[in-house]
This record gives C-alpha cells, sequence and structure tokens, in this order.
C-alpha cells in the first residue's frame, strides 16, 4: 500500500482482498452489526450507524441474507479542511450559477415549463461544474467519493455528509477514512446472487469526530 501526496494531502491508495473475519476490528463490527440489524438478525439499533442517522426507507429495509466477500484496504486522507470547504463551495456556486442560467433561458418567465436545451448547450452550462467537480476530485480524492462529488446524488439536500461539514468548522485539518466492503446477497426465488459495496467511513477534525458510520446508499440513488 503506498502513500501519494499532493500538497499537504496524503491518500492511501486501496486494493481488494478476500475477507478475513477479525471478531476485535472496530470497523468489522459496524459493518457485521449494520447487516445483521438489517437482516433481523440482531439489533435494530444497528441501522442507527448510518451516517445522518437512518431514513424511513432505511428503518423499513430487510435484508434476506448476506455475506462479506472481500475487503479493500482503507483509503486514509488528511487534508486542509478550509481548501476542501473552499473547493465544494465553488463546486456549489457554479451548479447554482448553472442552473439560472438553465433558467434564464427558458421563456418561461414563471418558471413552470419545460425548458427544451440541445446537448450542446447543456454541456455549455455544466462545463464550469464540471470543472470544479474535477479540481475537488484531484485534490480530495477520497472527500470527493464519501461526497459523491460527479453524481447526481452530490447534489441532493439529503447528502449526509452535508450536515457534518456544517459541523466541522473551517478551520485545521480533517482525517478521513474509507473502509469498503464487498457484500453478497442471495435474492428472489431463485437464490441470484449480487454483490454491491458496504462503505463504513469516519471523518476526525477539530470539532467533529462521526466514529465509524455506515455511507448510506441512498433513498433516492441506489449507488
Amino acid at each position: 500500500m503506498r502513500p501519494m501526496k499532493w500538497a499537504g494531502l496524503v491518500v492511501l491508495t486501496a486494493s481488494a482482498t478476500a475477507f478475513a473475519a477479525d471478531p476485535k476490528d472496530p470497523v468489522q463490527k459496524v459493518a457485521e452489526a449494520y447487516l445483521q440489524a438489517i437482516s433481523g438478525n440482531g439489533d435494530d439499533a444497528g441501522r442507527e450507524l448510518l451516517l445522518g442517522g437512518a431514513t424511513m426507507n432505511a428503518q423499513l429495509f430487510l435484508l434476506e441474507n448476506w455475506k462479506i466477500v472481500s475487503r479493500e484496504k482503507v483509503r486514509k486522507e488528511q487534508a486542509d479542511l478550509a481548501t476542501a470547504r473552499k473547493l465544494m463551495a465553488d463546486l456549489d456556486k457554479a451548479g447554482r450559477e448553472a442552473l439560472t442560467r438553465v433558467l434564464s433561458s427558458s421563456n418561461d418567465p414563471d418558471g413552470l415549463g419545460m425548458t427544451e436545451l440541445t446537448q450542446d448547450d447543456a454541456a455549455k452550462l455544466m462545463a464550469p461544474t464540471r470543472e470544479r467537480a474535477r479540481k475537488l476530485s484531484q485534490a480530495h480524492p477520497v472527500m470527493s467519493y464519501v461526497a459523491r462529488v460527479g453524481k447526481e446524488v452530490y447534489w441532493h439536500p439529503q447528502n449526509p455528509l452535508r450536515p457534518v461539514l456544517e459541523r466541522a468548522g473551517n478551520a485545521g485539518h480533517y482525517v478521513l477514512e474509507l473502509h469498503l466492503f464487498q457484500v453478497e446477497t442471495r435474492e428472489g426465488p431463485r437464490q441470484q446472487p449480487r454483490v454491491w459495496p458496504l462503505r463504513v467511513v469516519r471523518l476526525k477534525t477539530d470539532q467533529v469526530d462521526t466514529g465509524y458510520k455506515i455511507l448510506p446508499a441512498s433513498d433516492w440513488n441506489g449507488e
């Protein structure tokens, strides 16, 4: 596992390995407690291990079975918090400006009709957003992954990382850990196997320590 460095940022690269159970590993305990809860085989309080808490859908979700089949080596990022917040604010501003241009290009002054754009028009409007997303992803790759930068989920008001960052302050450094498990479930009458990612994250700043939490696959996007 070799570190890559960018101006005060350290990221540890990851590769998938066969899963070796370690009952003393706190990260594994969190992953298994959550999986036990949603399969009805453990304390239902494990659902509250979701970052941001369990939504209504998350409270009702039930899994038939599960098996952890592999786990990546941890990705750990330590970087300047103010820089990350600034790049994220730049991305948000670009998104707002792009949306304003889309609405202003419409002939519907009330904003109640449909706006028709060509593919070229849409590309021109979104280009500044993509450029800022690229800068954020290059400078803070683990933070960008956890925030879902470049995906529709990033813009949703229920993105669970947003309120955490609001509480985290705007000074000092952050340490962000990402632990990625691959989980196999067998679904349906024919018990077809499906493998999907389970992400355990922890963000620490001078003002916030989330502890190990499950990064949710959102209600609005199964990613």
